[in-house]
């Protein structure tokens, strides 16, 4: 932590000092403000750090490759690779200790907490010049202050999510520099953050109304993710608030609820999928972004049967109505597929856990293209026998947006929030599960078509399904979703379309939906004949912070490791282990 600090107020006192320096520290144009405005160029800065909404290459490396798929993705089942007993590293898939699997590769554990406070750090300069401007100057830039807390607050809910206790009330002095900040309660930490939230947002369009005509211009090229629009910010901090205000509901319901109603009393929203567009072109084989990583790590991106399950219902073929019509946007389909037909007849298998299961398939010459992203498409489709995620919707797509949210992100929070009576909606859950379906496919098919990647490939750019068939598959699930018995068995159902909707796209807040839900239920890992049902539930401090910061760190040593639950896990799911106990399930 100590390092950490150190290096935020290097960088505060230089730019804080030198506001000429911005250009030279913040070379991309897209990242600054070319008038030499340094709140601005603060808020851009923080805007567009990696780890905070952008996915960079590195982690995502580390994630797939780096671990050998026993990363976050890989525990979680929303990737994996074709497994069977070659793989001998599974062996150990059960041992959470820190020393193997899990925690083999500090890249993954140590490093998000340092991204932390490094992807917001600009909070501090911006909290200490902001204090010294007045009159007009404050009123053409205080939204920068309160729209880059928004996203300090929102890090620091996702550093909860990883680690529980953080250093936080004391992590952000700026001049008021403390060496050596205390651990905060993560409850209170969350309760905090949505209270400032909830100030933010009631007080963000007053901001806006008082900004001079060239302010708010500056305001529109500086906002690289809303051009400007402080309502859809608003309507961004709504959509977290109920996020976050959900994931406590568990252990501190009454407050929860607080913050659930108002946010659906403003009915306000995020009325269109909110992603934006990076400055540049991704580079699918090089640059820092995460689809490299996803390419390069690519032998662990097909589909486990616990998501294609659910996309492909029937049988392998794929059948409008009866399957996902999401299914040929985010799945590559398989060898297996009639592509001469017209209409193609296509084939989507995912992978198993049951390594031993799939091994008479895999000798008998079920392989894979081993060509990678960027390779043949034509040998993928010749010789695939399991669904990776779509090359063109994902590993090279150099289109691909920034995700903040979503609207079907947003329909699957109100589903829980109707079925477990913390909030009047206006809507039964299942018809939130219905606008989440139709929301999603909008969605992927959007991502989908705006790819470059193979452009006339019928087979990398389907048409989008009829409307009837996309509604009689929704209907579908809304009738399973009806017909269960009780609120386990209905969050079942809302976490498989949760798992669906996000996917590869975003992996930890499935492995934070997972652990505070227990939903959906995982497949056992079966690996020469040894069942193994592991469960991380947290990530483990960096080890400089037994170092730097020993005092505090001895605070929250009982706590660190791979296996206690963050507070947010309610009291009657903390023993509960989310897997199935065989492969038979539907």
């Amino acid at each position: 932590m100590k390092k950490i600090i150190i290096g935020i107020l290097a960088f505060s006192m230089a730019i804080a000092s030198c506001k000429k320096s911005l250009e030279k520290e913040f070379p991309n144009p897209e990242n600054y403000d070319k008038t030499g405005n340094l709140f601005a160029g603060m808020f851009t800065k923080t805007l567009y750090s990696w780890k905070l909404y952008v996915q960079d290459y590195g982690e995502w490396w580390w994630e797939l490759a780096g671990t050998g798929s026993m990363g976050v993705a890989g525990y979680s089942q929303v990737c994996q690779r074709y497994i069977t007993d070659r793989y001998a590293w599974f062996s150990t898939f059960d041992d959470l200790t820190g020393t193997t699997a899990f925690g083999s590769e500090n890249q993954l554990w140590q490093n998000r907490l340092g991204a932390f406070y490094g992807s917001v750090n600009a909070w501090a300069v911006i909290k200490d010049n902001i204090a010294a401007v007045s009159g007009a100057e404050l009123d053409d830039n205080k939204i920068y202050y309160s729209l880059t807390t928004v996203m300090k607050d929102y890090a620091a809910l996702l550093a909860v999510d990883f680690y529980n206790g953080i250093p936080y009330s004391e992590a952000f002095k700026g001049k008021d520099r403390l060496f050596f900040p205390k651990y905060d309660d993560p409850k209170e930490i969350y309760k905090s953050v949505l209270e400032e939230l909830k100030t933010i947002s009631n007080a963000l369009p007053g901001e806006y109304n008082k900004m001079s005509t060239s302010a708010k211009a500056v305001f529109n090229t500086q906002d690289i993710a809303f051009r400007g629009d402080v309502n859809a910010w608003v309507q961004y901090i709504n959509a977290i608030r109920l996020k976050f205000a959900v994931r406590i509901s568990g252990v501190e319901e009454a407050f929860a609820k607080g913050h659930i109603q108002d946010v659906i009393s403003k009915n306000n929203f995020p009325a269109a999928d909110q992603v934006w567009a990076m400055p540049y072109a991704l580079m699918a084989n090089g640059g820092g972004e995460w689809i490299r990583g996803i390419g390069e790590g690519w032998p662990a991106t097909f589909i486990p049967d616990i998501i294609m399950r659910r996309m492909n219902r029937n049988n392998p073929r794929y059948e409008p109505g009866i399957d996902d019509p999401r299914l040929p946007v985010l799945a590559m389909p398989t060898k297996f597929s009639d592509f001469t037909s017209n209409p193609a007849v296509l084939d989507y298998r995912g992978v198993n856990m049951n390594a031993d299961g799939q091994k008479a398939g895999y000798v008998a010459g079920e392989r894979y293209y081993t060509g990678g992203p960027y390779g043949d498409l034509a040998e993928h489709l010749r010789l695939n026998s399991r669904s990776m995620y779509s090359l063109a919707t994902f590993a090279r797509n150099e289109k691909y947006p920034v995700y903040m949210m979503s609207r079907a992100e947003t329909d699957l929070l109100l589903a829980e929030v109707a079925l477990k009576n913390l909030g009047a909606t206006g809507k039964t859950a299942a018809a939130h599960i219905k606008d989440a379906i139709s929301h999603s496919t909008d969605f992927w098919y959007m991502l989908n078509q705006n790819s470059p990647f193979a452009v006339g490939n019928a087979f990398m750019h389907p048409t989008k399904p009829s409307a009837g068939d996309i509604g009689t598959f929704a209907d579908s699930i809304v009738t399973r979703f009806n017909s269960r018995a009780n609120v386990e068995d209905k969050m079942e159902l809302i976490m498989q379309q949760k798992y669906i909707h996000l996917n590869l796209m975003c992996p930890y807040e499935l492995w934070a939906e997972l652990r505070r839900t227990r939903h959906p239920k995982l497949e056992p890992m079966t690996f020469n004949a040894k069942v193994m049902k592991p469960l991380p539930e947290r990530l483990r401090y960096p080890t400089s912070e037994q170092q730097t910061n020993p005092d505090n760190y001895a605070t929250v040593k009982s706590q660190d490791n791979f296996t206690t639950p963050i507070f947010w896990v309610p009291a009657a799911l903390r023993g509960v282990n989310p897997y199935w106990s065989n492969y038979n399930y539907e």
